[in-house]
């Protein structure tokens, strides 16, 4: 049995983020739920530690020279919804320095499914202090914020955070994705509700299959969520070559027959939302820019949080209200923000409580764990994908264009560094996706290691709705708050659905006035006059 030490954690502030677990927290995360595997053969040219300075190098070097940010690339959230998934799929608590054992004998301390685990923790009865209701009904307890007390916190109690998992808290990582957890925890709730309503407000759940109600929604809210994966996620992040083309995918089992996580896409592909990340956030109409650093500091404080950081989803997704503009994500390429080059030790100590928090450098620590951990190179990938008939000769990239200068400098230190053609595969996947995709998806190496996991991962669940009624399951219908009866097939009709669509009360002022600017050159004058009146 492997423990996780549990040590109090302080955040930028110098505030506590979490205090010392309770005895059943931390025997929830006592023991491997899986462990990982390989897509592709072991390195032929390994980098070894002696030549590790090439790759600090490197990874100084992938930040732009002028800050830009990103147009048609995804809406912001799916920037936080991706970090929501990868915690979900994978917890490796090897510390950098290693060691580093073979995947196969690595302990991934969450389960290799998209079942939620890290928000529904061990359960009401392993993970009591999650839960309030009656017994085989229980709901998620959910925080207020302060001072007006709306319900869209996690709750905090004693000084501490509670979180799914009290060992595993990079849900906390930041305040976008604090408050994307609550959005799951209030739709279980939502799935309470509907499913206890006599009769039902909820319709077309006949093959939910038996069990306590608890039980019952907890597998509608896995499944919507499973297939929001595949429908809404899936399709705005992959190159599209390789969405249209998904027959053509093989499911990667290990020699158990059941599912792994690749390392390739842990410690590697699925890295590439780090190029995603803005370096400062609209999130109302009273908080109009917040800088990364500030975000992850109020994600990680152990108090409520304040009304003036509520998110605005429609700024964040579209379809739903804004009081400002919307926003993209920044572009998939080499350039990482540079806030990243300096995370806080409170933000390198989520994953791992007693990791030294030097280098600070995020796209640095990537870096050398994919070397110490043998992933194969970005060539190497991208020749096993072509020789499966996977890729064509013309998506690999050549060492020119891998050393080329483009966003910033970083082609060139990797010439200089002699890695033009064994080039560290988390680089190529960014570098690919830049050039092959000009910046707003994954291009096609990158795209298939991440729909290798993340399908492989679907299909192998014994209990997702893939293997319980199949791909083409029909959604239910749930009931909206205006009374209308559709399904959820996105993010926002979960967000809508909860009611966390509604906006600061002012900030409904700030929307109808942004609206008039946006179309009042194009309203005829009555219609402006009415817009104007209304507000």
């Amino acid at each position: 049995m492997t423990t996780i030490p549990q040590v109090p954690t302080e955040t930028a502030d110098g505030s506590q983020l979490i205090a010392p677990s309770c005895a059943h927290a931390q025997s929830i995360q006592s023991e491997p739920r899986g462990y990982y595997s390989r897509l592709f053969a072991e390195p032929a040219e390994p980098i070894p530690r002696d030549q590790e300075a090439n790759l600090v190098e490197l990874g100084r070097a992938m930040c732009y020279e002028v800050e830009r940010e990103g147009t048609l690339t995804p809406r912001i959230g799916f920037t936080y919804f991706g970090q929501f998934l990868g915690h979900d799929l994978t917890y490796d608590v090897t510390p950098l320095e290693g060691p580093y054992l073979q995947p196969e004998r690595t302990p991934n301390y969450r389960t290799p499914s998209l079942d939620l685990d890290h928000v529904y923790g061990g359960g009401p009865e392993r993970s009591p202090y999650l839960y309030e209701g009656d017994e085989g009904a229980e709901t998620f307890k959910v925080g207020a914020t302060t001072p007006t007390g709306y319900r869209r916190d996690l709750p905090v109690k004693h000084g501490m955070v509670l979180i799914g998992d009290q060992q595993d808290t990079r849900n906390l990582d930041n305040l976008l994705l604090r408050q994307l957890h609550v959005v799951f925890l209030k739709f279980h709730n939502e799935a309470i509700k509907q499913l206890s309503a006599q009769p039902p407000s909820i319709t077309g759940v006949e093959n939910l299959g038996d069990g306590s109600l608890f039980e019952r929604a907890q597998r509608l809210v896995r499944w919507h969520y499973q297939w929001i994966v595949r429908h809404d996620y899936l399709p705005r992040i992959l190159h599209t070559s390789i969405w249209n083309h998904q027959e053509r995918r093989t499911q990667k089992l290990n020699p158990q027959g059941s599912y792994a996580v690749p390392i390739e896409f842990s410690l590697a592909a699925f890295r590439f939302g780090h190029s995603m990340v803005r370096n400062a956030y609209r999130l109302n109409c009273r908080t109009r820019r917040v800088v990364i650093g500030e975000l992850m500091s109020l994600g990680q404080k152990a108090a409520p949080i304040l009304d003036d950081y509520l998110v605005e989803w429609g700024t964040f997704f579209d379809g739903l209200p804004t009081s400002g503009p919307q926003a993209s994500s920044s572009y998939i390429d080499t350039s990482i923000s540079r806030t990243m080059h300096g995370l806080s030790p409170s933000t390198v100590r989520l994953a791992n409580k007693l990791e030294p928090p030097y280098p600070a450098n995020l796209p640095v620590r990537t870096l050398l764990r994919g070397a110490r951990a043998g992933l194969p190179s970005g060539q190497e990938a991208a020749a096993a994908l072509l020789k499966e008939g996977l890729i064509t000769a013309q998506d690999q990239l050549t060492a020119a264009e891998l050393t080329r200068d483009t966003c910033d400098h970083s082609g060139s230190v990797l010439r200089k560094a002699g890695l033009g053609k064994n080039t560290p595969l988390f680089y190529y996947v960014l570098k690919e996706a830049e050039l092959r995709a000009d910046g707003l998806t994954l291009g096609p190496v990158g795209s298939h290691i991440v729909s290798e996991a993340i399908q492989g991962s679907l299909e192998a669940d014994p209990e997702g709705y893939i293997a319980m009624v199949g791909r083409q399951w029909k959604l239910p219908l749930w009931q909206f708050p205006n009374g209308v009866r559709r399904p959820i097939n996105s993010l926002i009709g979960i967000i809508r659905l909860i009611g966390d669509d509604q906006l600061l009360p002012e900030c409904e002022a700030h929307r109808r006035k942004f609206l008039l600017s946006l179309f009042s050159k194009t309203l005829p004058l009555r219609q402006r006059g009415e817009l104007e009146s209304s507000g």
